[in-house]
């Protein structure tokens, strides 16, 4: 009888062992058909990433940027003499300039921007006010926005190495919206 008892634990002791086996081979596909949908998600992050040219930002979800782009549209520009705001636009990045209609040369040094410090209008947007003088004499004020956003930005070439860029900056000066490293 005692032969019976023992046939009778192992039996239900393998029986345990099987139904653990069982439950675990159940819990392991569960497990890998998660692991499956999280790789496929992540092929399909990376597809969309290669489409946007490696790069992707945050800014089309941050106000400021929205606040950035608004203040950019409002901002002042005061020409306060039309004549030498003409020749400092003509005379663009040349040392020396000679002014047709006033008969006169006019040199690149002559020309000074003064900025004050920036204004912080929120964490990463500030503001800049400029001002042009002719020696001495003022002819332009301008104010200019800088904004800074966060993104994952694929930068280089095959020749320099390729590296990752996780900041950038957008600037507006007359206006005009311009992206800066």
């Amino acid at each position: 009888m005692s032969k019976n008892t023992k046939d009778i634990r192992t039996h239900e002791a393998d029986y345990k062992l099987t139904q653990k086996f069982l439950d675990y081979a159940n819990c392991a596909d569960a497990s890998y058909a998660f692991l499956k949908y999280i790789l496929y998600s992540i092929l399909g992050i990376l597809v969309i990433v290669l489409f946007n040219g490696c790069s992707f930002s945050f800014k089309s979800i941050d106000p400021q940027y929205y606040k950035f782009k608004r203040l950019c549209k409002e901002a002042k520009n005061v020409i306060y003499d039309e004549e030498l705001y003409r020749i400092y636009k003509a005379r663009y990045n040349k040392e020396r300039y000679y002014d047709e209609k006033t008969q006169k040369e006019y040199l690149q040094q002559d020309f000074k921007t003064r900025s004050t410090k920036a204004v912080y209008i929120s964490k990463d947007l500030n503001r800049f006010d400029n001002y042009l003088y002719y020696k001495e004499k003022l002819i332009y004020f301008y104010e200019d926005y800088w904004y800074d956003y966060k993104g994952l930005f694929l930068q280089g070439d095959e020749a320099a190495g390729w590296h990752w860029e996780n900041k950038k900056t957008l600037y507006c000066k007359d206006h005009i919206i311009e992206t800066r490293k």
